[in-house]
Formats: structure tokens, sequence, C-alpha cells
């Protein structure tokens, strides 16, 4: 069922996003999340590795989208809870500040990142870098993402989880396959 989920979503995503330009389309269902955030004066990570990240290159538009339900932490109980939230997606639609991607190879790009996340529609901004690592086969970049937040754009409202209000979130290295 998990699999099926997912695999819809992405179809979905890919359809919206893309609209004839599949080429130029490069992403990733398994990117790596880490959002570190503090509660009751200890460091909580939360970390997910079934993000869904689809870059534009001809446009350098982004759309990432995960489920909550995919947090896991090194905190049982919570682990529990978070796993109750099947189908509670975070989306998070935005730009890099650059105009284009060179599909047949570009230097190493570093960028601010802006874009509404879906819990409360607020802009977010960050800094990115992207680095090319094939123009061959269907790999081609490695794209690093962070954003600092508020615990309101996060969307968790979970009992008993009291989370300060400055929250880091990190997009570790997703490597970006042709769609």
């Amino acid at each position: 069922m998990k699999t099926l989920y997912k695999s819809s979503l992405l179809l979905i995503s890919l359809f919206i996003l893309t609209q004839g330009r599949a080429q130029d389309v490069y992403r990733t269902q398994d990117g790596h999340m880490i959002i570190t955030a503090i509660s009751a004066d200890t460091i909580l990570k939360l970390t997910t590795k079934e993000l869904l990240v689809l870059l534009d290159y001809e446009d350098a538009r982004f759309k990432m989208k995960m489920d909550k339900s995919t947090f896991y932490t090194d905190n049982d109980s919570l682990d529990k809870k978070l796993a109750l939230m099947k189908y509670e997606i975070i989306e998070f639609n935005g730009k890099l500040d650059i105009e284009y991607i060179n599909t047949n190879g570009h230097p190493p790009l570093d960028f601010e990142v802006e874009g509404v996340i879906s819990t409360n529609n607020h802009i977010i901004k960050g800094t990115g870098h992207l680095e090319h690592i094939s123009s061959r086969g269907r790999i081609s970049c490695l794209l690093t993402l962070k954003f600092n937040i508020k615990k309101d754009d996060l969307g968790l409202k979970i009992e008993g989880l009291n989370l300060k209000d400055d929250i880091q979130i990190e997009i570790v290295q997703v490597i970006l396959n042709k769609s």
C-alpha cells in the first residue's frame, strides 16, 4: 500500500509539474531531510528518507513533498505518534534564484531559495547548493538545501511535543535523476 501511495503521488506530481517538459525535470523520491529542533532543552532530530523533490531545470522551479508519517526520531513514543500522521503531506513549492540550470553541465551553483509551505502558506527562504555530477545516464546533480523556519511552518501538532520556535531544515545531498 505504501509503495502504491508513493508511486501515485509521484506520478501525479510529475504530471502537474512537467506539463509536457519532462526532458527538463529532474526528481528524487527518496530524498534525505533532517529537521533539527529544541524540545524540552534537548536537541530533537526528525529525519525522513522519503522526500519527493522535483526540479524543473528550464525555469529553476521546484516542488517538494513529504508525508509526516515518514519522520523518525530516537524516541519510540514520538515515532508511534508520527506514524499515525499518514497522508498528512507537507508541500513546499518555490524557485531557486537562478534563471535556469544547464542540463549539459554547470559549475557548482550556490543560490537563494524562496517558496511557499503548504502548512500555513507562509513564504520560506533558504539557501542551496547544486553540484553537477554526470551528463550521462539518469543521474545528474546533488542538491543540498537549508532553511530556518518557525515551528508553526512545520505543522507538527503532536500532544506532548513542545518545540521551541526556531527550527532548521536540511535537505542533504539529494541525487536528482532525469524524469
